[in-house]
């Protein structure tokens, strides 16, 4: 084969893959750009055929009580997820990669336990533990089922950046005098500082856009994923698709935020 022949064939190639990356992207990503869409409809039932722009259901939504009261929850329960979530996660990978102690696989193992058991089961029992020991319901047993399932997803983040950092250069720091406080502080934090503001990013986004738990464990709270659940049993409004859109714009700018992030450290 030449050398022309095999140019060719692995243009073909790579024309191939990515035409088929695209098309998964595409599978995706239409249900999303279908809600977009809908959410710009001037009309209460959707239809290409006469369709027309208009931001009026993005002003009824922003206008609603119920939906700013819904928002104001969510926030709630999100930023307090955000945060613990990171302490607690942050704090698991440098336990787990950090340290050798007893039993350290089975440690990791249980942490991310959470993570493959479904949420809806995980909220039922989460709901039922609270019912037992009389915390009840609202935003403060909301905010622990969500760092139940949020936090070991925050360690496995920052566990990927930690195993990447090069641990004699702590040592020699040790070597140097740096006590356990300096030596976090100064030294490993600043080293693993993208994987906890990635780790942060995804905890808010997971949290913000979060049903199962919240929907066990909120009771008469209602936050952006319940009331849009709501909304729908009880009957579709355009509305919906305005405040769906809304959560999606929020979760999508984080994201984005949490690729720079990403981008950046690979460039450095």
């Amino acid at each position: 084969m030449s050398a022309e022949s095999s140019t060719l064939t692995d243009r073909l190639g790579a024309g191939a893959w990515y035409g088929y990356v695209a098309l998964v992207a595409l599978f995706f990503l239409t249900p999303l750009f279908s809600l977009v869409i809908a959410s710009f409809y001037d009309g209460r039932f959707f239809s290409i055929v006469d369709y027309e722009f208009s931001l009026d259901w993005y002003r009824a939504a922003l206008a609603s009580g119920s939906i700013r009261s819904a928002f104001l929850n969510t926030v709630r329960i999100s930023v307090p997820v955000t945060i613990l979530s990171t302490i607690i996660g942050t704090g698991g990978a440098i336990a787990y990669t950090r340290y050798e102690f007893p039993w350290q696989e089975r440690f990791k193992l249980l942490a991310l336990l959470p993570i493959f058991f479904p949420l809806i089961l995980l909220g039922l029992g989460m709901s039922m533990w609270s019912s037992v020991i009389g915390l009840g319901y609202g935003i403060v047993p909301s905010i622990i089922g969500e760092l139940v399932w949020i936090s070991p997803i925050v360690m496995f983040v920052v566990s990927i950046t930690a195993l990447g950092v090069d641990p004699n250069i702590e040592e020699a720091a040790r070597d140097l005098g740096a006590d356990t406080v300096t030596l976090y502080r100064e030294v490993t934090l600043p080293l693993i500082k993208d994987g906890v503001v990635s780790g942060a990013i995804f905890a808010f986004v997971l949290s913000w856009n979060n049903y199962y738990i919240v929907s066990y464990l909120s009771g008469p709270q209602s936050t952006i994923t319940t009331w849009i659940h709501g909304r729908m049993t009880q009957g579709f409004t355009p509305v919906v698709p305005a405040v769906a859109s809304l959560i999606f714009y929020v979760s999508l700018l984080l994201v984005v935020a949490a690729f720079v992030v990403e981008f950046r450290d690979d460039g450095e």
